[in-house]
């Protein structure tokens, strides 16, 4: 019996050496459990908290019939961490991405409102399965400058311009069609950049040429014309064209 004794307390002896001994040996990182985080976990507002939603119509030209289409942008204030969250369905290229981010730098600072515990989260429903470019820059801009102030946006008023880290609005494409476009879907003022209220475009023309002996040969060429969209728009479709030069100019016509 003591026999029995003796052999079980060597063994637990032996045990206890053989695990220090492997404690030394062992990575620092694997003798203990990490410390649980001291960092404070950010509190998420309650569930009556309702998200910030501002709507602005965008236009575009469709690239398959080169007519203007109406579409709509989405700009939704959740609670985050300051992150632009781009919807992409249907598929946006990485163009209007850095748009939508550059937009939302360009309101904050206009606003001096930088939200560092909100998202910024974009969708657009625009009838394509592409959605491309940066015209919508101005769009966006006004929109997020909407949701940051808490003013409200014109609901007859729409814009097209890329937007400029200064604030300023930059030239695009389409203006005409974009401009019928938007008559089309009943707004009353259309905002394009400065310097685009006038259009030119080249018509062809056939003159005929008499070379004698009853032969005649028709010249084609194409002639420069240029119009002024401010008074065709008007004339023909009842729409108020404006130029802006910065956001602050789609501020004093979009916003109430």
């Amino acid at each position: 019996m003591n026999k029995l004794v003796f052999l079980a307390l060597g063994f637990l002896i032996a045990s206890a050496l053989y695990a220090n001994l492997l404690l030394l040996y062992l990575p620092t990182s694997c003798k203990t459990a990490p410390e649980p985080s001291q960092t404070a976990v950010p509190q998420l507002p309650n569930s009556s908290f309702s998200p910030i939603e501002r709507v602005v119509p965008v236009v575009a030209v469709d690239t398959a019939t080169k007519q203007g289409i109406v579409g709509n942008l989405t700009l939704r204030l959740i609670p985050g961490n300051s992150n632009v969250l781009v919807d992409t369905n249907p598929f946006v290229d990485t163009d209007l991405q850095y748009s939508c981010s550059l937009a939302i730098t360009v309101a904050k600072l206009k606003t001096k409102n930088y939200a560092p515990n909100y998202d910024f989260v974009i969708s657009f429903n625009v009838p394509s399965q592409v959605v491309g470019g940066d015209s919508a820059g101005a769009a966006t801009t006004i929109a997020a400058i909407s949701t940051l102030t808490g003013r409200r946006l014109k609901p007859s008023v729409m814009v097209t311009g890329t937007i400029n880290g200064d604030g300023s609005i930059g030239r695009v494409g389409g203006i005409l069609e974009k401009a019928e476009a938007a008559a089309k879907a009943g707004y009353k003022q259309f905002l394009v950049p400065e310097g685009q209220a006038k259009i030119t475009y080249y018509e062809r023309v056939v003159e005929p040429e008499d070379l004698g002996f009853g032969f005649i040969f028709f010249n084609r060429k194409y002639v420069p014309k240029t119009i002024d969209l401010r008074k065709v728009a008007k004339e023909e479709w009842g729409l108020d064209v404006k130029e802006v030069s910065t956001i602050d100019d789609v501020i004093k016509y979009m916003l109430e």
